[in-house]
């Protein structure tokens, strides 16, 4: 290890902590170990948004927000809103739900569908998967993709609307339609711009803020993979808070723990 700096050595060791912990936290909930994760309102609705289709004959939109998958701003909301998507569809296929699935990117058009599909092979149930049930909107034109989910939202057999990935301030007129239909929504946005319109729109306790985007898919699938790394960061979060207070203290005391990793 000679010749590596405090910097370098740090950096290996978080790194080293965080794989084990995280396989540690993974063979554990494989053996049914019980999680206890905050809890997330909005996400509850949304399983019972698509439940609750199957006894009204109506349908959900799900959104997975007008980013892309090319490496542009907005690809991990993106993604997250993918995998959401994923466990939605599971619901949907299991429960005989209905989803309406849009998008504002070609190759998240296709990503879309193949997770859909997926999910309605996996539960036996293809017959019941419509290529139809998955949109391509707009080739990434947010203003235009508004709109365009502001019309779907508005047709009469539409009982529950979701959003979880990239949004901005033209969520106002998705909001605003949903509302004047008087119909249930769930958001999750990491855009300062949209937060307040979603809020005003959705109710806080059916939006979801920032980080809790990214735990979406953990909070739905519940798979031991996925909630271990929720529970790893975490704890690393709070790692972080009681270094950064220990930092704090000690500079104020007089040491200059900085120099022990920067030389």
């Amino acid at each position: 290890m000679a010749g590596l700096s405090g910097g370098t050595l740090l950096s290996i060791v978080i790194i080293l902590v965080f794989v084990i912990l995280y396989f540690y936290i993974w063979a554990q909930l494989e053996r049914k170990r019980t999680v206890n994760l905050r809890p997330l309102t909005g996400l509850n609705r949304l399983r019972l948004m698509v439940q609750r289709t199957v006894e009204t004959g109506s349908k959900v939109h799900f959104s997975v927000g007008n980013g892309g998958l090319e490496g542009e701003a907005g690809t991990a909301e993106t993604l997250s809103g993918i995998s959401a998507l994923s466990s939605v569809q599971q619901v949907a296929a299991r429960s005989k739900g209905n989803v309406i699935t849009t998008t504002n990117d070609s190759i998240t058009y296709l990503m879309a569908a193949a997770t859909s599909d997926a999910e309605y092979v996996q539960a036996g149930r293809l017959q019941d998967y419509k290529p139809d049930q998955t949109r391509f909107i707009t080739q990434q034109q947010s203003a235009a993709f508004a709109a365009g989910l502001a019309s779907i939202i508005a047709e009469p057999n539409i009982s529950g609307s979701a959003l979880i990935g990239r949004i901005g301030p033209e969520y106002l007129l998705v909001g605003d339609t949903a509302n004047r239909r008087d119909i249930p929504q769930v958001v999750g946005t990491t855009s300062t711009q949209a937060m307040p319109l979603a809020i005003a729109s959705a109710g806080f306790e059916n939006t979801l803020l920032g980080e809790e985007v990214y735990a979406a898919p953990a909070y739905l699938s519940r798979k031991p993979a996925q909630l271990a790394s929720l529970q790893v960061q975490d704890l690393f979060r709070i790692l972080i808070i009681i270094g950064i207070l220990g930092g704090v203290v000690a500079a104020t005391l007089g040491f200059n723990v900085g120099d022990l990793f920067l030389r």
